[in-house]
């Protein structure tokens, strides 16, 4: 049930921007990795996923090269988790952090987890908004050890439950502050353009997010981030119960155009998912449900995955394993998917239920709450 702000960041592909540099160069010290382990920079660039590698030489490796934008990249030590998924129970060495065109050192002493990194403004940045959010930090760290203490009994009660997500409410939404008293601080940093991008998802927050977006730099509202936020805070005025749900065309795995219009005169579940969110996987056997029961009888589903460039095997695996056998489609863009971003979807799993007329009906249906409301709407039992 609770959410963390660590993450939402973690899922958002974004970062900082340097207009000095234009190339990077990473150089590591880690001396306790030793010699001949093969160590893995992974980050996207466009539509494609951008995979390098080194062999650690006396616990020292290196990568060079050039990025248009700043993006979120990861290392990983010896596995390649996008080639060779991890098993539930292996354990991986690994560390993500933002990559922009700066020379960067990275210093630990015996694994990549605990890289301490010099040199990168953008990273620096990122370090301060870390201590402008331990006190929240906190705040949810308690909401979540209120939750995992509460008898099984309590974790079922509606008061109970009604209480803690009041509580997580009012910290989520003095987490949007601080996000906004940064960007205010920070008008030049592409990690800014991150947070706005965040924070413009919120319905309540669309006047603070526009005045603060309004002072960032023309480069960055260029930016392919920074440019869709107008969009994200448009899509407040479209994107509510009631309103007609905006059409959109997206291809499906094989290539074909999918429409929204093709399913008129039906429910339509429109499900913002990814190979890579596990509460997404774990809400998917619910909708498996859902759709054996209400197939054929006026309700479909339609996937919108928000994979990666790169990710396309990810995609197609999880539609398999996970028995998924509505309609999927995906541009491979992340959080930069087209239809993601007509609806405004900043976070995932999230859905739109759509009636037969074509309007927005209920948002973010999950577990009970789709099936009660499926079995409201289709009279089935």
């Amino acid at each position: 049930m609770m959410k963390t702000l660590s993450f939402i960041l973690l899922m958002l592909v974004i970062p900082f921007l340097s207009k000095s540099q234009d190339s990077f160069k990473i150089v590591g010290d880690i001396s306790g990795l030793g010699s001949g382990k093969l160590i893995y920079l992974i980050y996207d660039s466009g539509d494609k996923q951008i995979t390098d590698s080194t062999i650690i030489q006396e616990g020292r490796f290196s990568f060079k090269g050039s990025i248009d934008f700043p993006v979120y990249a990861s290392l990983f030590l010896n596995k390649n988790p996008y080639v060779a998924r991890p098993s539930k129970s292996e354990v991986t060495d690994s560390f993500k952090f933002y990559l922009e065109n700066s020379p960067m050192d990275m210093l630990a002493t015996d694994s990549l987890k605990n890289i301490v990194i010099t040199g990168s403004l953008g990273n620096k940045q990122n370090v301060e908004l870390r201590s402008m959010f331990k006190a929240n930090d906190v705040k949810f760290a308690l909401l979540n050890k209120a939750f995992n203490e509460l008898p099984e009994t309590s974790k079922k009660d509606s008061l109970t439950l009604a209480q803690l997500r009041k509580r997580e409410e009012d910290i989520l939404n003095e987490s949007y502050d601080i996000y906004l008293d940064f960007a205010n601080i920070h008008p030049d940093s592409y990690l800014s353009v991150l947070v706005l991008s965040y924070v413009a998802s919120q319905p309540g927050k669309v006047k603070q997010v526009k005045t603060v977006y309004d002072k960032l730099s023309s480069y960055l509202k260029k930016s392919p981030l920074g440019s869709g936020i107008p969009t994200i805070l448009a899509s407040h005025q479209v994107i509510n119960v009631g309103k007609p749900a905006p059409n959109f065309e997206l291809k499906n795995a094989g290539g074909s155009p999918v429409r929204l219009s093709d399913f008129r005169n039906q429910f339509v579940l429109l499900d913002f998912w990814a190979s890579w969110c596990g509460p997404c996987r774990a809400e998917n056997p619910n909708l498996v449900k859902a759709y054996g029961k209400y197939k054929g009888k006026g309700f479909q589903i339609v996937g919108v995955s928000l994979d990666f460039p790169g990710q396309r095997t990810a995609w197609l695996k999880a539609i398999e394993t996970d028995k998924l056998s509505w309609p999927q489609i995906s541009d491979l863009k992340g959080w930069d998917n087209a239809v993601a971003k007509i609806y405004g979807i900043r976070f995932i799993p999230a859905n739109v239920l759509i009636d037969p007329t074509g309007k927005i009906i209920a948002v973010n249906l999950k577990g009970d709450e789709l099936k009660t409301k499926l079995e409201e709407l289709l009279k089935v039992n």
